[in-house]
């Protein structure tokens, strides 16, 4: 099975633009992904494993899997 990889933006300054009208649970969930993928390769188990070491949650307060991590972003329209 081939290791699923989130698609490559490149990064226009220390933080992608955020609208500020933005709940801070999601500007929260923005800020641990960024650090994710700054120290960590772009595929999924090491985004999963990134989030997880730094203690950020999933929504609903267990550790991230990958299947939560997918659906958390196909629900905010990364997919």
């Amino acid at each position: 099975m081939p290791v699923e990889q989130l698609p490559v933006v490149e990064v226009t300054g220390p933080h992608q633009t955020r609208p500020a009208s933005w709940p801070a649970a999601l500007t929260r969930f923005a800020d641990a992904l960024e650090a994710v993928l700054t120290d960590a390769p772009h595929e999924l188990p090491a985004i999963v494993a990134g989030l997880n070491e730094r203690g950020f949650l999933a929504p609903d307060g267990r550790p991230w899997t990958e299947d939560s991590l997918r659906a958390r972003l196909a629900e905010l329209g990364a997919e």
